[in-house]
């Protein structure tokens, strides 16, 4: 990752408010990072719409190419159109699609974005993000992953993981610092990070979908 700019700045997530589950598509609320030392600073985390095209492919077209290396793990100069019809179409229940926006004099800007896609068979999660150049090393990936990590566990997830870089050290150094463990990529130029979640929820969705599964093939 490129360094950021040389003021302090760091984020934390203010206090939930939802207790359903919260890959739930008509969950609209937003979880609200605050800047600490930045009183003008505001970013909000929300699931990705239908209308974020536009939005979402300015954000990677304007990430470094490095950044973006990083991110798809090729040289891409924006998403695909149908990586991008992917990310527009996450369900909220087996895949979401987030967005880190910060919001000034009315507009909207993308500065971060994350992907999960849930295997309740396995009660795992597979994670992907990335931050805006001028947003990293300010504790908002931080912040970000902290929140994967709440959703999935919510949802009963108990693994959440993904492959990076070897190269990618602000990666590696992100998910250490979040209690991430390194184990073998599914290619030799990659790695894995995978976490144990340790209060997933027993019963949220994921036992629910797999109690349906299986009245499925009974049936």
């Amino acid at each position: 990752m490129t360094p950021g700019p040389a003021y302090d700045l760091s984020a934390e997530l203010l206090p939930h408010a939802l207790a359903h589950s919260v890959l739930d598509p008509d969950d609209s609320k937003f979880h609200v990072l605050r800047a600490r030392g930045r009183a003008d600073v505001h970013l909000a985390l929300r699931p990705v719409r239908c209308s974020d095209g536009d939005a979402l492919q300015t954000y990677v077209r304007e990430l470094s190419p490095g950044s973006r290396y990083n991110r798809f793990l090729g040289g891409v100069s924006e998403l695909p159109a149908l990586e991008l019809a992917r990310t527009l179409a996450a369900n909220g229940r087996d895949t979401l699609s987030l967005l880190v926006t910060s919001t000034a004099k009315g507009r909207e800007t993308v500065v971060g974005e994350a992907r999960v896609a849930l295997s309740c068979a396995e009660r795992a999660g597979e994670f992907s993000m990335s931050i805006a150049d001028d947003w990293q090393h300010l504790g908002v990936g931080s912040a970000l992953l902290e929140e994967i990590e709440r959703k999935a566990a919510a949802d009963g997830i108990e693994l959440l993981f993904g492959d990076t870089l070897r190269t990618n050290e602000g990666m590696i150094a992100l998910a250490r610092g979040r209690g991430f463990r390194l184990g073998r990529g599914i290619e030799p130029r990659l790695v894995r990070i995978e976490k144990q979640l340790d209060d997933a929820a027993p019963d949220l969705p994921c036992r629910k979908w797999k109690e349906i599964a299986k009245g499925a093939e009974v049936n």
